[in-house]
């Protein structure tokens, strides 16, 4: 044994290797025990175990077999859990796309629906189709509560042939709306958008079809209940079959019904609503006696059905250092799927994450990365970035590469982007996203680049907002937006759905070599900012290319709880230090310089094919204050050649160096370069 230590010794030794840091291969198995050593021949079989032994044992790699490994509290990684810049530590499937990490179990058991049990059911075909299981007899945990007001509500749901399932509403498609509030328990505006909510309010339900429901099980209801940019589920409280009044349990936070209008109307549709189970895909699950129906979508005999439990993220890791997790899936959780906090030098690559019920991965920290990854059926958000510091302009050198987002948002329709990123100096580079409920990404912070990524289908649900958005923060400076692809996202009413969206006076951004094509109303929203930057973009059969408002007299103040409070975040960061002074000259004598307007604006060598308002500038607007210069305005009649013959009419990318070349002081946009690329042989 002495012999065989002193061998590995001087090969550690003539490798350059310090003993103390010789990476370890632990391995888990589905054929495993825990009581083994972790080798090849003698795996573990749970991945926390593996996780365990190597906290404080420096770098190596858990190799994980083929299989699906329950998580019933999720993976937690520490400090203690770090390896090296040379040598990570690593947590990876030994093969890609056939290891899954699972929080959830499968229901057996499923038995025909009584006709005692159906009765109340609306469909007569449910009556005969719907399966129900007894959940506490197969040792399942007793089903949480819903809560009164939720977005994502971290509970349990039902997964079936690896996408979530619908818990049982009504409409099964689309909304209702109703245009009748009896109660909006709300003051009206107190500043912009404001309102002082006392009381839950309540409305007139359209038509008779919640007279056939029973209140008692609970009936929750999902809509825009003020505003076209702030949905919200609230349980309904009673509803009164004679006079047709619902009164919801939970206070909406703008109130119920606009402040602007009486005669507004406000989309909404019922959930978790026994009676309305009536169509294949649907299940209620009956959390006051733990049971579940579900009319499944296919044979429950070949597909196993899945209840998610694990109310923790799947893995999480706070203050861990070189950590890498690869190759992997992460899937069914009622929480996240990856949180990674404080952490360093970390990297998620080529994992699937999908049918969650939060977020798909949250990273925060310095020199982190989600490369390659699918993140899809998720509650909330995709994948959100925030690293750096702002104050001192410290770049968190973080990244999101290569990425595939599509589907996300399917509970939390507010926080459903793709892709989110905060703090100072970080990238979102070659993704494609697609298939949300509002925009696809959301920014703030300093000094970021978003570039090369492809995105169509967002916006789905959501109206004042924007693909690309940021918001109401002078001091948000430095952040590029450049060279993505926008394309086929709807147009929507109200304040309608754009590009690119500087709402609220944003400013210092610059936006460069964007391609939109039918993106909605607009190809940018410049909502009052200053001091932007936006050159040879390329917008396409837009209803308006660039809008130019001066809201800021109407929506800035100094001196309100309530109010944007521009100023103050900007003197939180000390904006007039040396630093930011030298970085962001403008930026420093704002408050001297007409504050609430949008000056300092730059408008150069954009092109505009067949935009119907190509520059919109509104009420307020000083012409004179926007620097536009070499922009071209042509009509869709003068370029054919760049729409193939489909319905709609696709975009021919390769087909526009041809029409910027003789636009002068244009710079060529890499379209090759544009969505994910493929891994480098």
């Amino acid at each position: 044994m002495c012999r065989i230590a002193f061998r590995l010794a001087v090969v550690f030794l003539v490798l350059g290797v310090p003993l103390a840091t010789a990476a370890r291969d632990v391995y888990v198995a589905k054929q495993g025990d825990d009581s083994n050593a972790g080798t090849r021949d003698k795996p573990l079989a749970s991945v926390g175990k593996a996780v365990e032994v190597m906290r404080g044992a420096g770098p190596g790699t858990i190799w994980i077999e083929p299989g699906e490994y329950y998580l019933e509290q999720g993976l937690v990684f520490d400090a203690q859990h770090a390896g090296t810049a040379d040598q990570p530590l690593v947590l990876r499937g030994v093969q890609p796309g056939q290891v899954r990490l699972t929080g959830s179990r499968p229901v057996s058991g499923l038995r025909p629906i009584t006709s005692a049990e159906a009765q109340s059911l609306i469909s007569p075909e449910a009556r005969q189709q719907v399966l129900v299981a007894d959940l506490p007899a197969q040792g399942f945990p007793p089903l949480r509560p819903l809560p009164d007001k939720h977005r994502d509500h971290g509970q349990e749901e039902i997964v079936f042939a690896d996408r979530p399932m619908q818990s049982a509403r009504w409409p099964n498609e689309g909304f209702v709306e109703f245009d009748k509030v009896i109660d909006s328990g709300a003051s009206g505006v107190t500043h912009w958008v404001s309102r002082e909510v006392y009381r839950p309010g309540s409305f007139q339900f359209p038509g008779e079809r919640a007279k056939q429901w029973d209140f008692r099980r609970g009936v929750w209801l999902h809509g825009f209940w003020c505003y076209e940019w702030s949905d919200e589920v609230l349980k309904a409280a009673s509803y009164d079959p004679a006079s047709g009044e619902l009164r919801l349990a939970a206070k909406h936070a703008y109130g119920v019904g606009s402040p602007r209008r009486n005669d507004s109307k406000h989309p909404f549709y019922a959930l978790h609503v026994f009676e309305e189970l009536d169509q294949p895909g649907e299940y209620y699950l009956d959390r006051q006696n733990n049971r579940l129906y579900f009319w499944p979508p296919g044979d429950v005999a070949q597909t196993p059905v899945h209840l998610t439990l694990c109310r923790q993220p799947l893995l999480r890791a706070d203050g861990a250092a070189y950590l890498t997790i690869r190759d992997l899936t992460f899937e069914n959780g009622c929480d996240a799927g990856l949180v990674l906090r404080n952490c360093r030098h970390c990297r998620v690559e080529n994992c699937l994450v999908r049918n969650l019920g939060r977020n798909g991965i949250s990273l925060s920290g310095s020199h982190l990365a989600a490369v390659r990854c699918e993140v899809t059926q998720v509650g909330s958000s995709g994948i959100s970035l925030y690293g750096g510091d702002r104050k001192t302009l410290t770049p968190g050198e973080g990244a999101i590469e290569h990425c595939h987002m599509h589907h996300v948002g399917r509970l939390n329709w507010e926080g459903g982007r793709c892709a989110i990123l905060g703090g100072c100096g970080n990238r979102l580079a070659h993704n494609l996203f697609h298939h949300g409920p509002t925009g696809a990404v959301a920014y703030g912070g300093n000094e970021h680049v978003l570039e090369l990524n492809e995105v169509h289908s967002m916006c789905l649900h959501y109206a004042d907002v924007g693909v690309f958005y940021t918001g109401r923060d002078w001091a948000s400076q430095g952040n590029v937006v450049r060279w993505n692809y926008i394309h086929d996202v709807p147009v929507k009413g109200g304040s309608g759905s754009q590009a690119v969206y500087l709402d609220d006076c944003d400013s210092g951004e610059t936006v460069v070599g964007n391609i939109v094509y039918r993106c909605g109303n607009r190809g940018v929203l410049l909502g009052g900012g200053r001091d932007n930057a936006f050159r040879g973009n390329v917008f396409i059969d837009q209803p308006i290319g660039i809008h130019v408002d001066a809201r800021g007299p109407r929506g800035i103040v100094f001196d309100r709880a309530d109010s944007w409070n521009l100023l103050a975040k900007c003197e939180a960061l000390d904006y007039l230090s040396p630093l930011w002074k030298a970085r962001y000259p403008r930026l420093a004598t704002t408050m001297q310089n007409n504050p609430v307007m949008p000056l300092g604006n730059l408008m150069h060598h954009n092109v505009l094919i067949g935009c119907k308002t190509p520059f919109d500038l509104r009420k307020g607007v000083d012409p004179n204050w926007i620097d536009r210069a070499d922009n071209v305005e042509r009509e869709l009649t003068d370029h054919p050649e760049l729409f193939d013959k489909s319905t709609p009419p696709k975009l021919v990318l390769s087909k526009l160096p041809a029409v910027w070349k003789n636009v002068a002081g244009f710079e060529p946009i890499p379209i090759d370069r544009i969505g994910p690329r493929p891994v480098a042989q």
